[in-house]
């Protein structure tokens, strides 16, 4: 008799994989890209990105998009940006990231190469579609070394 349970419990377990992400927060995206080894462009504009019908799949993949806006300084998001993105999707076992609809972001672009690469990871840690003035004004507060931290999940 124990033998049957014992058996179901390890076949449900197995099954019962699921990726957790925390609420992506662009003042933790923030941290992180502080903490890298890499230099990291945090740009806020109009995304265009390739059709949602090129990007479909579950599989790494990367595609050429462009951002036309700014980038941020001391200043704020004084910089003029107008370039190419290399739009990279990557995938934690099953899960991927994917690519949004053409639209207004705020973007955290990795500098390793000629093209910035903005990871699409199946967290959306890296990319934030639509931001709103209050999240921009806090990525200006984290550039002047004010108070940068990830707000509680609510």
């Amino acid at each position: 008799m124990k033998l049957p349970v014992i058996l179901a419990t390890l076949l449900t377990a197995t099954q019962a994989q699921a990726l957790s992400c925390m609420r992506p927060d662009a003042a933790a995206s923030f941290d992180q890209a502080s903490a890298s080894e890499f230099p990291y462009l945090v740009l806020t504009g109009i995304l265009t990105a390739p059709p949602a019908s090129t990007t479909s799949g579950t599989t790494p993949m990367s595609l050429l998009g462009t951002i036309t806006g700014h980038g941020l300084t001391a200043e704020g998001f004084s910089a003029p940006y107008d370039g190419d993105v290399v739009l990279q999707v990557t995938c934690a076992g099953p899960w991927c990231g994917s690519v949004p609809a053409s639209g207004p972001v705020l973007a955290f672009a990795r500098v390793d190469g000629a093209t910035p690469v903005i990871e699409l990871d199946a967290c959306s840690s890296w990319l934030f579609t639509a931001p709103d003035q209050a999240t921009l004004d806090r990525m200006t507060t984290c550039m002047q070394g004010g108070a940068c931290s990830a707000q509680a999940v609510q």
